[in-house]
């Protein structure tokens, strides 16, 4: 699986949060083995910060956002959404055949 983070604008680059966006991505990709890549991108957005992470895989392509004053929070949120994204979409394939047999 393939993982990048961009740190844009002024916000400082933490290894510790790279560790930690590297770490969930891992947890993500065990739930959902269909997932080939994992972006993360840090920016300050009206002085606060937003976490943009962007998951691929076959048959996915999905979004989601965080924002928070703290950078750690910020990571938890988007990664707490595309995970819910994920989730929804993962039922909804997964329960297709079975709405579709009756």
């Amino acid at each position: 699986m393939s993982f990048r983070i961009h740190f844009h604008d002024d916000v400082p680059h933490s290894k510790r949060i790279g560790a930690e966006c590297e770490r969930i991505s891992s947890e993500l990709h065990e739930d959902f083995p269909e997932l080939a890549k994992t972006e993360v991108a840090i920016s300050v957005e009206g002085g606060e910060l937003e976490t943009r992470v962007h998951v691929r895989g076959k048959d996915i392509d999905l979004a989601s956002t965080g924002k928070a004053k703290e950078m750690h929070d910020s990571v938890v949120e988007a990664f707490d959404r595309v995970k819910k994204q994920l989730r929804k979409h993962h039922d909804k394939v997964t329960f297709k055949g079975r709405r579709d047999g009756h």
